[in-house]
């Protein structure tokens, strides 16, 4: 009973903090809108893929997995996706129980892609002023940011290294591709 009734208080500063915001900018009131708990989208919000490491110290050996860290998120990309992504994996960080349980340097982000995403690389050099290097065939690295981040082109993986990842896409011309797949 008494847990309800501190979770109650701690509740209560939102309506008080958007009265005080309001009055805080009442001078400049009428050139701005004031929205109490705007929705973020009209569905849940959920990452593609989340990836645990079971143990902290775990190297992971594959190429697509060598940027990882304790809490991964995947998912396919635009420039829009790049930020939900983003936004994502923050919250993710962020939605726990207990604060800073997860820290900021056991997080990753992957971004998966059948092409080259030219306009989201050009975004991410010119816009956000990260750095992009090939690691490897398909895989880049964008640098910068407190929170690594890898773009996987799953067009120019290579069979040998990334037989299935390669092969999620429309294109399987080859039969000897798809017999192996």
């Amino acid at each position: 009973m008494e847990m309800q009734k501190e979770e109650a208080k701690m509740l209560q500063w939102h309506p008080a903090f958007f009265a005080e915001i309001q009055i805080e900018l009442q001078e400049d009131a009428e050139h701005l809108i004031f929205e109490n708990e705007h929705q973020l989208g009209t569905k849940p919000k959920e990452i593609d893929v989340l990836i645990i490491k079971k143990d902290k110290g775990r190297v992971i050996r594959k190429n697509i997995g060598r940027i990882f860290r304790q809490h991964n998120t995947l998912d396919y990309l635009s420039i829009d996706d790049f930020y939900k992504v983003y936004g994502y994996t923050c919250f993710y960080k962020s939605d726990t129980s207990q604060m800073d349980s997860i820290p900021i340097e056991e997080l990753t982000i992957t971004l998966v892609t059948g092409k080259y995403p030219r306009k989201l690389m050009h975004h991410l050099k010119t816009k956000l002023r990260y750095q992009v290097k090939k690691a490897e065939s398909g895989i880049y690295y964008v640098t910068g940011d407190k929170i690594p981040i890898q773009i996987i082109v799953t067009k120019e993986l290579t069979e040998a290294e990334n037989l299935w990842l390669k092969s999620l896409n429309n294109e399987l011309e080859k039969n000897e591709t798809a017999e192996t797949v």
